[in-house]
């Protein structure tokens, strides 16, 4: 059970109303709840379903009878605590909704009662389910909305859920086979206000789709399978998802034509899917001014330039960019069309401060990626309550990753000469020290050499050592420091042990009788998260007398984290 004031009352809820009460529960109830926690489908409905008709399992008490809260509960409040119970097992694995249902009903009859006797309970059809299982389901709904999620493979399941078409407030099916997606999407949604539909590759679909009648449908995300695009139904939405559709994607035209009909689009995420740019006009742009998240990721090439260059959105949209660079390619060429976003935003910030964040590793990886590709990620973040964060996220091969980085990094450059930004590395990997080119620290250096704020998030061990290095050069070594207007850096790690150890050492016989001395330019050290034991911070402490901040940081052999905590 997780104590975090939302889930306290999930499983197990009966036990916490036995430790009121010091109930005792007899062997059969034992086995139900059992039964539930097996997570087996067909045993947790057959639970349910005989609740009604059967004695509810024994409970008694050991002790002095006494009354308890849990079980005199208002009915409006216990159906409030009941709908926060259920509501994290909507979104996970089959069954959980039902088996969370079912040991509620479990802990006395009285909750048994009042559960069967409260439709708004039984809105949740998860077609993962038996044909029994959902017909009773919709049974107990009474005339409450419902919400339909799962595989759809069956025309018998299809049948008992079509009929109930006209109070569908949310469909999140996949349906493979092509005349079944075409029939069960063939009546009118009057109350559908969420579509989410995983089909078939090759489905044409009808325009006639729900018979052009879902008036209320405001989100739709639509994987692998086309859509009827020049259909009414795309109209007035506010979230919009299109995802790895390849032979029925939309024309650019057609795209454009729906969005501009959802003027007050908030989110729109386009990926993985073959959009034609065909005749457009270039010059043609559709408004957005209401968006605050906008994703696109890995169109084709020329795609990618013509979906941007037609999209206005405003400013404070946290946007993020995905694209591909193959060794080949000149990098300003196939970087422009992110570049240009990127620029958009640091001109409007132009001298005003914020954060650039690089990052190294493995993220949205299709089956199609090998793992020698990793993604080379910048995110800025300007300061400001009318900018929003810009991610943009470049797979390319790793020797092109330091390039890449420094270019974009290079585009925020001209609008920041007077408030360079904070820098954040994150999972930077070891690289040539002796290759500037190489390393990307010496690169940032030459084009934000200004720079006062670095911090360094999870590096390896390695790369961290030669960050310090370069930072921190040992006097008479005859090597000037990177960045020496630093004035803040942070370090986050797991463990700050290895790093702290090290750069003691590194920094021995540098004081007077062959001490250590601090570290020079006045310069405060932040230590983030991760665990220190107290020998590291006493080296710490005399590296940064006075200047040390820790920030969550907990002592080796100390239960207690030190929060905020000056040195």
């Amino acid at each position: 059970m997780e104590d975090d004031g939302k889930k306290i009352l999930r499983t197990p809820l009966y036990d916490t109303a036995c430790n009121q009460q010091s109930l005792q529960v007899d062997p059969e109830s034992q086995t139900a709840l059992d039964v539930v926690e097996s997570e087996d489908l067909e045993r947790a409905v057959q639970s349910v379903q005989r609740l009604p008709q059967e004695t509810i399992p024994s409970i008694t008490t050991k002790g002095p009878s006494q009354s308890s809260s849990l079980f005199n509960l208002p009915v409006e409040i216990f159906l409030l605590i009941a709908k926060d119970v259920l509501a994290d097992s909507v979104m996970t694995h089959k069954a959980a909704y039902y088996g969370q249902l079912t040991e509620l009903c479990l802990v006395c009859k009285g909750w048994a009662d009042t559960i069967h006797n409260a439709p708004e309970l039984w809105t949740q059809v998860d077609l993962y389910g038996s044909n029994e299982l959902i017909e009773m389901v919709i049974s107990r709904s009474g005339d409450f909305l419902l919400d339909i999620k799962g595989y759809l493979g069956s025309l018998s399941k299809a049948r008992i859920v079509e009929l109930e078409a006209h109070r569908w407030r949310s469909l999140k099916v996949q349906i493979d086979d092509r005349d079944l997606v075409n029939s069960f999407l063939s009546k009118p949604a009057p109350c559908l206000k969420e579509l989410g539909l995983t089909g078939p590759a090759d489905w044409v679909p009808h325009n006639n789709i729900f018979e052009a009648t879902v008036p209320q449908l405001k989100a739709v995300t639509v994987y692998r399978c086309g859509l009827p695009w020049r259909s009414p139904i795309l109209s007035d939405l506010r979230k919009l998802t299109l995802w790895s559709i390849e032979e029925h994607a939309p024309k650019l035209n057609d795209l454009l034509d729906f969005l501009s009909a959802s003027p007050r689009l908030n989110e729109l995420e386009i990926g993985w899917t073959h959009i034609r740019p065909d005749t457009y006009n270039p010059s043609r742009r559709v408004q957005l001014p209401d968006l605050y998240s906008l994703k696109v990721k890995y169109l084709y090439a020329g795609t990618m330039t013509a979906v941007l260059d037609s999209i206005d959105a405003p400013l404070s949209a946290a946007c993020a960019l995905c694209t591909r660079l193959d060794d080949e390619q000149e990098m300003a060429v196939g970087l422009a069309d992110v570049s240009n976003w990127l620029v958009a935003r640091a001109q409007s910030v132009r001298n005003g401060f914020g954060t650039l964040t690089l990052y190294v590793g493995y993220l949205d990886l299709g089956d199609w990626l090998s793992y020698e590709e990793l993604d080379a990620v910048l995110k800025y973040e300007p300061e400001g309550d009318h900018l929003g964060p810009l991610s943009i996220t470049v797979n390319a091969s790793e020797e092109l990753h330091v390039d890449i980085l420094n270019h974009l990094a290079g585009k925020v450059y001209p609008y920041t000469k007077r408030s360079p930004p904070r820098l954040r590395l994150v999972s930077d990997h070891r690289s040539d020290l002796e290759d500037g080119n190489a390393n990307l620290l010496c690169a940032l250096h030459r084009t934000f050499p200004n720079v006062r704020e670095i911090a360094l998030i999870d590096l390896e061990y390695e790369a961290m050592v030669d960050a310090l290095r370069l930072l921190f050069p040992q006097p008479g070594s005859g090597v000037s420091p990177l960045f020496s207007c630093l004035t803040t850096l942070t370090i986050n790690r797991r463990s700050h042990e290895d790093w702290a150890s090290w750069l003691q050492s590194h920094w021995r016989h540098t004081g007077k009788g062959g001490g250590v001395s601090p570290l020079p330019r006045n310069l405060t050290l932040q230590l983030e998260k991760g665990s220190i034991h107290t020998d590291g911070l006493q080296a710490l402490q005399t590296l940064a007398p006075g200047r040390l901040s820790l920030h969550n940081v907990r002592l080796e052999g100390d239960d207690q984290q030190t929060k905020g905590q000056e040195e």
